[in-house]
């Protein structure tokens, strides 16, 4: 089982590099997802999207045969899309399960799929039908091939105006709307340009765009907003352009880095306590509850608790917050951010009629659309917003690499854990229901929950996050945030110094 790859099999995704796709280990990869389709799912079609990435095509038509052979039909975009837009036509085609050909934000040789059920619901492991991932790693190990009449049809779409139209009608931005602003929109290369650069276009924008042209050599770097030789080009671009704002995106077009005119980002969070006020509004005061995700920082959950929202902790993870978004969209939870510049909101599925329910997906589109909306309507909101986050220090989210000695990881981080607990930390590792959060949040001079009363000021506080990477291999992750500098230090040598004695005794590195 070794030469089988088992390791791809991630805890929201499929994804691995290319080079490791031998063809026996593609044949069982299209059969076990077809299987678990047909038999499980239980689907009659399945949605096919894809990125820019150079080894999509092959993966993509692969996937669409033994899909046909097993009896399904499927609809195919041959086109390079963002996963958001995916994520819309999987709810043009509700009935239908999808497949997203993309790694996301990783380097160009890595290849991956991310998998919905029909209803647009998540798969991942242990999420999903008969255990989603879970069960196509039983069948791809059991070597099963699917027998079935092949007689599968292929029909070829593209929702391209229909996203851009929804998109605008739902943010309130019509044709003009924008006119005035000067925008930057930078896409490393990757398959989001076309829906962007045509909906700011048709607002009325002067638009100036970086990068637009999908090409999976990804020339200008990996493309990953949080990569520094990648989004540098940009950063500059921001300071000597002139710009009203930017907006940057992942190369499958699901994260979007909102940039202000100096080039730096503005904090999600921050930014999400701007727009939530529009999103209630857009879903008519139906729903005002929101998650934020482990790293969110402390001002940011201040500052959207004043909205007057509900504010929850979640576990970090795509498939995981949607669900969570999906199953409690009945009980008024409205959208979700994480600091990794992802978004999340319970979308209509009829701007004009919610009562034809709703599908919790990630619009970086939407966003970002809106996002400009707010930033023209009020732009002084987003210069408080950048005055706030200067008071931050942070030592962003940083790994540790346990791929010699897996097993140490546990013990690594309890003793970070008990550190923490040494010096007086409040430790959160459940969310508010009950559930487990993945992850260990440490806080120091901090509430456990944020309401409109909150406030930060007049205190120094810190706040520590740790958790293992689902998305890679045998790694930690830590990221520490203060609001004084010192202390942001402080904090994160103590965690280097239990992390140092592990790499020294050649259990871990950096």
């Amino acid at each position: 089982m070794e030469n089988l790859n088992l390791s791809m099999f991630k805890q929201y995704d499929v994804r691995t590099k290319y080079k490791n796709l031998t063809p026996e280990i593609k044949t069982r990869l299209f059969n076990a997802v077809a299987l678990y389709f047909r038999d499980y799912v239980k689907a009659k079609a399945v949605v096919i999207g894809r990125d820019a990435r150079l080894y999509v095509p092959e993966i993509a038509e692969g996937l669409e045969l033994w899909l046909r052979r097993a009896g399904l039909d499927v609809y195919l975009n041959p086109l390079p899309i963002s996963t958001c837009q995916f994520y819309y036509t999987c709810m043009q085609y509700r009935e239908a399960a999808g497949i997203m050909v993309t790694a996301s934000h990783n380097p160009a040789e890595y290849i991956g799929l991310k998998l919905m059920a029909p209803e647009v619901s998540s798969i991942a492991m242990e999420c999903g039908p008969a255990g989603g991932i879970r069960k196509i790693l039983e069948l791809y190990k059991s070597g099963a091939c699917v027998e079935g009449d092949g007689r599968g049809r292929t029909v070829i779409i593209n929702c391209l105006e229909s996203y851009i139209d929804y998109c605008m009608k739902l943010s309130g931005v019509k044709e003009g709307t924008l006119k005035g602003t000067r925008i930057m929109l930078e896409f490393l290369n990757g398959s989001a340009g076309s829906e962007m650069a045509l909906a700011f276009q048709r607002a009325g924008a002067e638009v100036e765009v970086r990068n637009v042209v999908p090409d999976g050599f990804f020339r200008q770097g990996d493309p990953n907003p949080i990569i520094e030789t990648s989004i540098a080009p940009a950063r500059v671009a921001m300071r000597e352009g002139n710009f009203d704002f930017g907006f940057c995106f992942d190369g499958d077009g699901d994260r979007v880095d909102l940039m202000a005119p100096n080039g730096e980002q503005i904090v999600p969070g921050l930014n999400m306590s701007i727009i939530v006020r529009r999103m209630i509004e857009i879903l008519k005061g139906t729903k005002t509850d929101v998650y934020a995700d482990v790293k969110a920082i402390p001002l940011s959950l201040c500052e959207i608790a004043k909205t007057g929202v509900k504010v929850h902790i979640i576990r970090n993870g795509h498939s995981f917050i949607k669900e969570k978004l999906r199953n409690n969209c009945d009980r008024g939870y409205l959208a979700a951010e994480e600091e990794s510049a992802h978004y999340y909101m319970n979308y209509p599925y009829d701007p004009d009629d919610f009562s034809k329910g709703f599908a919790a997906i990630e619009s970086t589109l939407f966003i970002a659309l809106l996002s400009a909306r707010c930033y023209k309507e009020d732009p002084a909101a987003y210069e408080r917003a950048y005055r706030l986050q200067t008071s931050l220090f942070r030592e962003r989210e940083w790994p540790l690499y346990c791929e010699a000695a897996p097993e140490k990881m546990p013990l690594l981080m309890d003793e970070v854990e008990q550190k923490m607990r040494s010096l007086g930390a409040t430790v959160i590792k459940e969310m508010d229901d009950g559930s487990d959060l993945d992850a260990c949040l440490m806080r120091f001079n901090l509430p456990l929950e944020f309401d409109a009363s909150s406030s930060l000021e007049g205190k120094k506080w810190v706040q520590v996050a740790q958790r293992i990477s689902r998305s890679e291999d045998a790694m930690c992750r830590w990221e520490i945030v203060s609001n004084d500098p010192d202390e942001c230090a402080r904090f994160n040598g103590y965690v280097r110094e239990i992390t140092d004695r592990y790499v020294k005794a050649g259990w871990a590195r950096y």
